[in-house]
């Protein structure tokens, strides 16, 4: 059961390398990868030193004992190292995990709601990578309001959301282009 959801700090770091390698879903089918694909300089730049860049955002799901049930984090990743779902340079990747134990639970709905909420305040759209075998990722991103604009290394869908700020009551909406 879920306690709280709280933004990552930088002493968060030892999990968040779970986090990320928990994100790199295989299917059930492919035996799964060995944790040394978290040493690789592409993969580690998306939680290496978190909080140092100015642009990193993330939320943990924590569970009712203190424990990290689940994250959702996101940085702004630059050439040589701009990640597999590189959609511009104001364009930070996404990436989400929720433990296995407290998957289907709703955890992903939860952190991508408060995600989104505080991302629209500081950048115009997110991206992200999915593997076209985890078809639950998929429908939460398109329930989510993501779509596929490109298609990655290895088939991966790469998925783009444009934010729209949040606005104070009785503001018009923003339909415009920025």
């Amino acid at each position: 059961m879920l306690h709280s959801i709280r933004e990552v700090e930088a002493a968060d770091q030892p999990i968040l390398w779970d986090l990320l390698y928990e994100a790199l879903w295989d299917p059930p089918t492919s035996p799964r990868r060995s944790k040394s694909v978290l040493s690789n300089p592409h993969i580690a730049a998306y939680v290496q030193d978190w909080g140092s860049n100015g642009t990193d955002l993330g939320f943990l799901a924590l569970s009712h004992d203190g424990s990290v049930a689940g994250g959702i984090l996101s940085r702004l990743l630059l050439p040589p190292l701009q990640g597999g779902a590189f959609y511009d340079v104001n364009t930070p990747q996404l990436g989400i995990a929720v433990f296995p134990t407290f998957q289907r639970q709703g955890l992903g709905t939860v952190l991508f709601t408060r995600y989104l909420a505080a991302a629209a305040t500081r950048f115009p759209r997110v991206s992200l990578g999915v593997h076209p075998e985890n078809h639950a990722a998929i429908r939460l991103y398109r329930r989510f309001g993501f779509y596929q604009f490109a298609t990655g290394h290895g088939g991966y869908l790469n998925m783009v959301k444009d934010l729209e700020p949040l606005t104070e009551p009785g503001d018009p909406p923003n339909r415009g282009h920025r």
